[in-house]
């Protein structure tokens, strides 16, 4: 299947890993207490990860209208350090402000959507092949030409090391 776990979901399973197969086979206070740790930091990153774009945009725009609204409020005021302030909001302030982020599960749901249905092409190209007809295989290099790069992206994403995570 061709899926989309979110960020949250896969910190959530390195939360649920440690309560039940690290946390029951620690023998000290102090490794216990850091998994405990480790399971509040992931906590707050899945806290964090849904709000932390739209948070940064905000503060973004915010900072430009700082910026501009600090120099205004100079009036007239003389020195060095005016002209700099100024000088920050005719550069820095006069930035485009950042759209909204877009909406991650709306996102998320397409690109599902969109994945299952390559999937299904796949198994109905598969049908076409063993029928004999060669058009499938031109259909399925369409399919393989988006695949492989997606494929090489995530290997490149997730290599830990010397591979990939839980291999040897």
């Amino acid at each position: 299947m061709n899926t989309t776990p979110s960020i949250d979901d896969l910190l959530l399973g390195l939360i649920i890993a440690i309560s039940d197969e690290i946390v029951p086979n620690l023998a000290n206070a102090k490794a216990y207490a850091t998994a405990s740790m480790m399971q509040s930091v992931l906590q707050e990153i899945r806290q964090m990860v849904p709000v932390l774009d739209t948070y940064l945009v905000d503060e973004h725009n915010g900072m430009i209208r700082t910026l501009r609204n600090a120099a205004l409020a100079l009036g007239d005021a003389a020195g060095d350090e005016a002209d700099r302030i100024r000088e920050r909001a005719d550069t820095l302030g006069q930035r485009d402000y950042l759209p909204a982020p877009p909406d991650h599960d709306a996102i998320a749901s397409a690109h599902r959507e969109l994945g299952e249905a390559l999937v299904a092409n796949v198994r109905d190209l598969d049908v076409l092949q063993r029928a004999g007809d060669t058009r499938a295989d031109t259909s399925l290099d369409e399919i393989r030409a988006h695949l492989l790069p997606r494929y090489v992206r995530d290997v490149a994403t997730v290599t830990v090391g010397a591979g990939m995570v839980g291999r040897g």
